[in-house]
C-alpha cells in the first residue's frame, strides 16, 4: 500500500469537503486526478465510501473504535478484501478526519501488527463462571448468559465497564473510574470490595474476589482469607491448589497463602514457581499440575524436561479448560491439548478458528475474542452440552470490546 493515500484524501477534504463522498462519480474523478498511479489503493477507498465509511466515521467522532471494527469487517465480509487491507484503508480515513492516534505511522505494518494475537492484557472483556457467562459491549455495557440463581447476571444496568470476572455464583466488574461493582451470591464475603479504588484489574475465584491496585499492591475478599500484605509490583493473579501467585511487571512470580497456612503446606509447586523468570501467564490443577506460559513464547509443566511442549512454540496465552488446557498462537489460531503430552490430542471446533485476539476458558468452555471484536466459543465436555444447551449465544455479542481498546 502507498501512504500517500492520506495525504490525497485530506486533499480532497479540503479542497471538495465531505459531501465528495456522498457522490461516488464525483469521488472516482477527483482521486483519479489527483493519484492516477494508485489503482489498489484508489479502489479500497471507494470500497470503503460505498458502505459509507467516512460519514459513519465522522458521525462517530472519537467514539470511532466501535464504527471502525464494524467497517473492517463489512469491507472483509462483503467486499472479501483482506483484513490487514480493510485495516489500512480504515485507518487512513480515521487519520484524514483526525482520529487515529497512528498519524505519520507506517500503516503496513501498523495493519500487520494488528491482525496478529496478543500477549493477554490486565482487562478481561469475557468470564466464564459455573454456570454463566458474561461480556464486555464495546460500549461498556455487559451481556450475560446461564444460570441466574444467585442473581450473577444481573448486570444489564451496567455501565462503563472495561473488565469482568466470574467465580461460580458471582459476578466482578472493573469500571473505567478504577472501582469495582459485584452481582451474585456474597456467602462467603466474596462481593465485599464496593469500597475499593485505583483498581487496574479484577480476578474471581470460586468463593474468592481478588482485585490488584494500580500500584502493584492486592486485596482479596472471600473465603479463603490470602494474605496478600507482601504482594508487590503484581500484574496478574492466577489460582493454584494451595493458594495464589501473583506474577509481577518483571515477570516473577510471588505466592500467597491464607492467614492460618501451615509452612508445611508450602508445595513443591510455588517453590518451583518462585524460581521462574519471564512469566506471562500459570494454570494449575489439582490434578494436572501447573503450566507456565513465558515471554519466550514456550510452555513449560511443573517437574518435566523444559522441552517436555517443544513442539508449541509462538504462544501468546493459555487458558484452563480442566479436562485440557488451549493455546493462543501468535498467527491466531488455536490448539486444544491435554495436560499429558504422550496423550492423543482429540479433534476441537477450535483447531479451525483464525484471527484471534484472545482466548478465555474455565469450567470446559473456551471462548476466542476475535480481532474485530466477535465471539466463538468451543467445548470440550459433550456432555456439558447436552446438560446446558448450545454455546451459540455468544455470536449475538457483538462487538464485544476488545483489551487495547482500553
Amino acid at each position: 500500500m502507498d501512504n500517500r493515500l492520506l495525504d490525497v484524501i485530506k486533499k480532497v477534504t479540503a479542497n471538495y469537503g465531505v459531501d465528495i463522498f456522498n457522490n461516488m462519480q464525483r469521488t472516482n474523478a477527483v482521486m483519479l486526478d489527483l493519484a492516477p498511479g494508485m489503482v489498489k489503493e484508489r479502489i479500497l477507498a471507494r470500497s470503503f465510501i460505498e458502505i459509507d465509511g467516512y460519514n459513519q466515521l465522522k458521525a462517530a467522532g472519537k467514539n470511532y473504535t466501535l464504527v471502525k471494527n464494524k467497517l473492517i469487517k463489512t469491507l472483509t465480509e462483503t467486499f472479501s478484501i483482506e483484513r490487514a487491507a480493510a485495516f489500512w484503508v480504515t485507518n487512513v480515513f480515521a487519520m484524514a478526519l483526525g482520529l487515529e492516534a497512528h498519524v505519520g505511522a507506517d500503516l503496513d505494518a501498523y495493519a500487520q501488527e494488528g491482525a496478529g494475537a496478543k500477549f493477554p492484557d490486565i482487562y478481561s472483556p469475557v468470564a466464564i463462571g459455573k454456570s454463566h457467562t458474561v461480556a464486555v459491549a464495546a460500549d461498556g455495557t455487559v451481556f450475560s448468559h446461564g444460570s441466574n440463581e444467585y442473581f450473577q447476571c444481573d448486570v444489564s444496568n451496567w455501565r462503563g465497564i472495561v473488565s469482568v470476572a466470574a467465580g461460580d455464583h458471582h459476578t466482578v466488574g472493573l469500571k473505567e473510574n478504577g472501582t469495582v461493582i459485584t452481582a451474585g451470591s456474597n456467602n462467603y464475603d466474596q462481593c465485599d470490595v464496593s469500597s475499593l479504588s485505583n483498581v487496574e484489574s479484577i480476578y474471581a475465584f470460586p468463593s474468592d474476589t481478588i482485585c490488584v491496585k494500580k500500584d502493584g499492591t492486592a486485596v482479596a475478599a472471600g473465603r479463603s482469607r490470602f494474605n496478600l500484605s507482601h504482594f508487590t509490583g503484581i500484574k496478574t493473579i492466577a489460582r493454584f491448589p494451595e493458594g495464589l501467585f501473583g506474577i509481577r511487571a518483571d515477570g516473577t512470580v510471588q505466592t500467597a497463602f491464607t492467614d492460618d497456612a501451615a509452612p508445611s503446606e508450602v508445595s513443591e509447586e510455588s517453590r518451583w514457581a518462585a524460581r521462574l523468570t519471564g512469566v506471562v501467564q500459570i494454570i494449575s490443577t489439582y490434578v494436572n499440575g501447573s503450566i507456565v506460559l513465558r515471554n519466550d513464547g514456550r510452555i513449560y509443566k511443573m517437574g518435566m524436561p523444559d522441552n517436555y511442549f517443544a513442539q508449541w512454540q509462538d504462544i501468546v496465552s493459555i487458558v484452563d479448560l480442566a479436562d485440557a488446557f488451549a493455546v493462543l498462537r501468535k498467527d491466531g489460531t488455536v490448539r486444544v491439548l491435554p495436560f499429558d503430552r504422550d496423550q492423543s490430542r482429540k479433534s476441537s471446533k477450535a483447531d479451525s478458528w483464525n484471527n484471534i485476539a484472545t482466548i478465555y476458558g474455565k469450567y470446559k468452555r473456551l471462548v476466542g475474542l476475535t480481532i474485530d471484536g466477535g465471539l466463538l466459543a468451543a467445548c470440550t465436555d459433550m456432555v456439558w452440552l447436552l446438560r446446558n444447551g448450545s454455546l451459540d449465544f455468544v455470536h449475538a455479542w457483538y462487538p464485544i470490546r476488545r483489551p487495547e481498546d482500553g
